[in-house]
């Protein structure tokens, strides 16, 4: 194997290509890590394209990806120009996204320990007595898509969903410091993601237990059919939700 050849297989495989940390993601439309560091030649294109200066070179903190372009949110966060795809020459950079709605860099997360809002909700569920009285909603109104990528539970509450782009617009804007929202990049798993799905299961489980028109479904439709006595006759029929074709055409 020549030498350029171990160099570069070195450099594509080093151990702190998975090196990520929060707040800090590569431009939209980058290729997974692995080939964004193979395809990545540092010719600073996306820099130079980007109008807000929201991307940056890494430097030597950032162990082997020095030189390859990252946004660090906290400094200036993404705005979805788009921008720097269409100037990379090298593929690291998805040339055909431009669809602010496609991108996905990343994920917030939000500190419901040092929310304005989440500190406020349990001092008022408590009684007030912590005087918790500051609320803020900074993240929701910055974020591009409101309603869409956060929502408010229960008008007060942030919420991150799977739509988030992870612009990275609300970590900036966030007043607190350290900060209570925070980008967690594409490829970096983070059990606290868990909240929402888990939130949205239960809440779509609760709904499958209510009776709608009188017709039973979830639980409570099992409940009812093993109460039911097959050895007497009854008059307790079950409703369902589903037609049942008894013409010409029904198979038996």
């Amino acid at each position: 194997m020549k030498l350029i050849e171990k160099l570069r297989k070195l450099f594509n495989n080093n151990p702190f290509k998975g090196f990520f940390k929060k707040n800090r993601m590569r431009p939209p439309g980058a290729v997974r890590e692995d080939l964004f560091m193979e395809r990545c030649i540092r010719c600073a294109r996306c820099i130079e394209v980007c109008p807000f200066d929201s991307i940056k070179r890494a430097n030597i903190s950032d162990k082997l990806s020095i030189g390859t372009p990252y946004i660090y949110t906290e400094e200036k966060a993404c705005y979805l120009c788009m921008k720097c795809p269409e100037v990379c020459p090298t593929g690291a950079l998805d040339n055909k996204l431009i669809d602010i709605k496609k991108v996905n860099i990343g994920v917030a997360v939000i500190n419901q320990d040092t929310c304005y809002n989440y500190l406020f909700a349990k001092d008022e569920n408590k009684g007030g007595t912590a005087g918790a009285a500051q609320i803020c909603n900074t993240c929701y109104n910055v974020c591009p898509f409101p309603d869409v990528a956060i929502i408010l539970k229960e008008f007060i509450l942030p919420v991150i969903t799977d739509k988030c782009v992870g612009c990275g617009i609300c970590v900036e804007r966030c007043p607190i410091t350290p900060k209570a929202i925070n980008i967690v990049p594409t490829g970096m798993a983070d059990k606290s993601r868990a909240g929402f799905y888990y939130e949205k299961s239960r809440l779509i489980y609760e709904k499958s237990q209510k009776s709608a028109n009188g017709f039973y479904s979830g639980d409570n439709l099992l409940k009812k059919k093993r109460n039911i006595d097959t050895k007497k006759k009854t008059t307790d029929k079950i409703k369902n939700d589903f037609d049942v074709n008894f013409g010409e055409d029904a198979e038996w």
